[in-house]
């Protein structure tokens, strides 16, 4: 009895230290800045309620009023989804920022249970410094970035579009299958006892912020995004989220791409579905 009860707590301090390394990955540096695309780009620091400092590009454009919020995914950073959205820039103004724990921001990561207060920190910077160039806002998210975007969707009724790549539909869920396929930790008990953790720590549940709660509450237009070759969050599940969406409603689902992969596959298009869409609703 005394070997099984040692072995049980051996293995379970196994997954618990690839929990801990799981949730304190090494952030590389950036890979690629807007000059390096040819766009000049102001560096913006701002702080969320939390009293974090988080790092942003504004990238303007001489000729809009109109701002595009962009957002990057978890384990990623906000120079990953710059090559195949600056394009964008000849005609909105651009925001990129980092979520906590990411990127150039400091803190660390919620893992989802607080980037939309980063999200709410970036829009109240814009609307307070930025006013001329931020009259109307759109959002772009992917994947993390995404669901926060749903969420920020629902509850600011300012928002004009909003563009969903890779969105998941269950945080609990999409949780539990990065954990297996990245770090090979099962659900129960180590990955459980964690959500657990955090819902008290946040005083609030993943579920609460996931897109099967927002999607549903999103007013203006919204164009989904999801690769049919996405192994972390199935196209199937990706269709229930859209189904749940009640407002007008594109999707476009690509053939081949992987998780937050569609611009890869895409190539030229990926910009022209996105640049059609927000030139018919923003």
């Amino acid at each position: 009895m005394t070997v099984i009860i040692v072995l049980i707590a051996l293995i379970i301090m196994a997954f618990c230290v690839k929990l801990y390394k799981a949730l304190n990955w090494h952030q590389p540096p950036l890979r690629i800045y807007p000059k390096d695309l040819g766009f000049e780009a102001e560096n913006i620091t701002f702080q969320n309620s939390d009293g974090i400092d988080l790092k942003g590009w504004f990238i303007p454009c001489s000729s809009s009023s109109k701002t595009l919020v962009l957002m990057h995914g978890f384990e990623m950073d906000k120079s990953q989804i710059l090559p195949q959205t600056i394009n964008l820039a000849k005609k909105y103004n651009l925001f990129y920022f980092d979520f906590r724990g990411m990127g150039e921001s400091t803190g660390k990561s919620a893992q989802g249970m607080r980037e939309h207060l980063d999200a709410l920190a970036a829009l109240e910077y814009l609307r307070k410094n930025k006013p001329n160039q931020c009259k109307e806002i759109a959002l772009y998210g992917i994947s993390l970035g995404a669901s926060v975007a749903s969420y920020i969707a629902a509850t600011d009724k300012a928002i004009k579009a909003v563009i969903l790549e890779a969105c998941f539909y269950s945080y609990k869920r999409v949780v539990r299958k990065w954990a297996w396929n990245h770090h090979t930790l099962p659900y129960y008990p180590i990955v459980y006892i964690f959500l657990r953790f955090k819902r008290l720590k946040f005083r609030t549940g993943l579920e609460d912020l996931s897109p099967k709660t927002s999607a549903p509450l999103i007013k203006c237009p919204v164009l989904q995004i999801h690769g049919k070759n996405d192994h972390l969050v199935s196209y199937k599940r990706a269709l229930r989220v859209f189904d749940n969406i009640k407002t007008t409603k594109e999707l476009w689902l690509v053939e081949g791409a992987g998780h937050t992969r569609c611009h890869e596959i895409a190539g030229p298009k990926y910009l022209q579905e996105i640049s059609k869409f927000l030139e018919k609703y923003f």
